[in-house]
C-alpha cells in the first residue's frame, strides 16, 4: 500500500482542489490511502476533510495539535498503513499518472529507498519578470532535467512532492521538528536534514521525473516582500540546519562568524540604507540581487546569534528533535 500524507494548515479551498485533483490520478489496481493531517487549523478544514472521509473509504483525517510541520508529518507517518509513505503539499495539482509512476519507480528499483518526483510552477497570477529561473528554487521547483537518476545532497527531493520506504523512518528516525515551518516563518532544512540521514545511512534516493506535481504560486508569494522574506529564513535556516547536521561549531566559533557577517554587512550600509529607503516608500534602487543576498545574510545573522546564545551541547541532536520521541 502507497500511503500519501498531505499536511494542512488553514488552507480548507487550496486543499479541497488538491484532494480532487488526486483523486482524479490514475490506480490502475494501486493500493493506496490518503491521510489528511490538520495541524491545528482554524477555518473549515476539520469539516471539508470529515466530510471527505465520507466519500471515499481511502481518505482518513487526523488532527495535530501542535503547530509545526515536521509534527504533523510525523504524526502522518505513525498513522499511516502503507510500506510506501509519500508527502504531498495541500496547494498542488497532480498529474493524471503521479500515482502509477510512483509505483512504478518503486517497483523497478528494489534498492532505492527514497524518491522525489518533479515539481513544475504554476503561477496563479503570473509570473513577476523580475523573478528569473535562479530565484525558482524558492518555491521548490525542481531541475534535476528530464530523466530519472540517482541525486545526493545538495540535490534533493522536494517536501512537496517525496516519498519513502517506511523502512527508512524506522532506521533514521523522522523529521526534526526543530527545523521546517512553524506556524507563519517560513523556517525550512527539515527535508535536507532528512535526506543528509539518509544518504549517511547508505540510503538511496532517485529523481523520478514521471512522478509529476505542479505547485501552484498564489500572487502574495510573488511580492518582493516575500520573496525578500523567504530569502531572510533561508539564511537562518540554513545556519541552523548546519549546526545539526555538519556538526555543532562551538561558540566561540559561531561567535567569529557572528563578527565577520556583520562586518560584511557593515561594508554594505549604503545598500542597506537604500534597501529601507524603499521600504518606507523613498527611490534608493538596490538591484534585487543585491537585495535578496542582503537579506540571506541578516537571516543568517539573526540564526547565528540565536545559537551563541544556546547553552553548550544545546546543538545536539536527541531523540525528540529528530522526530523519534
Amino acid at each position: 500500500m502507497i500511503s500519501v500524507i498531505i499536511c494542512t494548515f488553514n488552507r480548507v479551498g487550496l486543499l479541497e482542489e488538491t484532494v480532487r485533483s488526486f483523486l482524479a490520478c490514475q490506480a490502475d489496481g494501486v493500493d493506496y490511502e490518503l491521510l489528511l493531517v490538520d495541524n491545528h487549523s482554524t477555518d473549515k478544514t476539520r469539516e471539508l476533510a470529515e466530510s471527505l472521509t465520507t466519500l471515499n473509504p481511502r481518505i482518513r483525517y487526523l488532527f495535530e495539535p501542535h503547530l509545526n510541520l515536521c509534527h504533523a508529518r510525523n504524526a502522518g507517518i505513525r498513522e499511516s498503513r502503507g510500506e510506501i509513505i509519500t508527502f504531498a503539499d495541500d496547494d498542488v495539482y497532480f498529474s493524471s499518472r503521479w500515482l502509477t509512476s510512483l509505483y512504478s519507480s518503486f517497483e523497478r528499483h528494489p534498492d532505492v529507498a527514497c524518491i522525489g518526483g518533479m515539481v513544475v510552477p504554476h503561477f496563479e497570477a503570473g509570473r513577476p519578470s523580475w523573478i528569473d529561473d535562479d530565484q525558482l528554487w524558492i518555491y521548490g521547483v525542481t531541475r534535476y532535467g528530464d530523466h530519472e537518476r540517482e541525486i545526493q545532497p545538495p540535490e534533493i527531493p522536494i517536501g512537496c512532492n517525496m516519498a519513502f520506504r517506511r523502512t527508512v523512518f524506522e532506521q533514521i528516525g523522522g523529521f526534526n521538528p526543530s527545523l521546517g515551518r512553524k506556524g507563519g516563518s517560513l523556517q525550512s532544512g527539515d527535508e535536507n536534514d532528512l535526506f543528509i540521514r539518509a544518504g549517511k545511512a547508505g540510503l538511496k534516493t532517485l529523481y523520478s521525473p514521471d512522478v509529476q506535481i505542479s505547485h501552484r504560486i498564489p500572487s502574495a508569494r510573488t511580492t518582493r516582500h516575500w520573496v525578500l522574506r523567504r530569502y531572510y529564513w533561508q539564511g537562518a535556516s540554513d545556519v541552523a540546519l548546519n549546526q545539526i547536521a555538519e556538526g555543532s561549531l562551538s561558540q566561540e566559533d559561531i561567535k567569529k562568524k557572528t563578527i565577520e557577517t556583520l562586518r560584511g554587512l557593515r561594508r554594505r550600509w549604503k545598500e542597506i540604507a537604500g534597501l529601507l529607503c524603499e521600504k518606507i516608500g523613498g527611490n534608493r534602487c538596490v538591484p534585487i540581487n543585491n537585495q535578496l543576498d542582503i537579506c540571506y545574510k541578516i537571516g543568517a545573522l539573526r540564526q547565528m546569534i540565536v545559537e551563541s546564545l544556546k547553552a553548550p551541547g544545546g546543538n545536539a541532536v536527541n531523540s525528540e528533535r529528530r522526530g523519534e520521541g
